[in-house]
């Protein structure tokens, strides 16, 4: 592994515990080898899921998400690298920016984006903020969930929206 990849991994493992502490709907966990590549990330908010009949519901959470940083992160050429970093492990998890678990971070996603942008990002979409969710079948990776989105318009709105970092005072932390 490259000495410059390797740093932006133990930097990165610093910046994955200091997003926790800031947070109270976050669990962030790296996974082996270590430095690690991959962290398993636990968002304990509500999500939609698409049911067998295939309608929606809101269910309670947490939604799980996978990050990879692939060897090529730093400097990668690839034009597809914004759907190679992040994954939705939750079952029937419905977005439109989320297809059989691949994410879609959108095409604005840049190599040797750190953690706390990927968290970010991926929060965005797992709590269905305007900026991470689209119902435009040509802006999307899965124009199911946006016809299905469009079916139950008031749901969006029903959903509980907690931040990511505690508020300014509690805990000492700054939002």
């Amino acid at each position: 592994m490259d000495r410059i990849f390797q740093r932006f991994l133990e930097n990165t493992a610093a910046d994955a515990v200091a997003l926790q502490r800031k947070s109270d709907v976050l669990v962030i966990e790296p996974l082996p080898p270590f430095p690690s590549s991959r962290y398993r990330c636990r968002f304990d908010v509500p999500y939609l899921r698409r049911l067998p009949a295939g309608t929606v519901a809101i269910e309670a959470g947490p939604v799980t998400c996978c990050i990879r940083f692939p060897g090529d992160y730093l400097c990668s050429a690839d034009s597809k690298l914004f759907i190679r970093i992040a994954a939705v492990q939750t079952a029937d998890f419905l977005h439109p920016n989320v297809l059989d678990g691949i994410v879609c971070l959108g095409t604005a996603f840049a190599p040797g984006t750190p953690i706390c942008g990927v968290v970010w990002q991926l929060f965005e979409i797992v709590t269905y903020q305007d900026r991470g969710c689209t119902v435009d079948e040509r802006n999307a990776l899965n124009p199911e969930a946006c016809r299905l989105l469009r079916a139950y318009p008031g749901l969006l709105a029903t959903m509980a929206r907690p931040r990511l970092y505690r508020p300014r005072g509690r805990g000492g932390v700054e939002s």
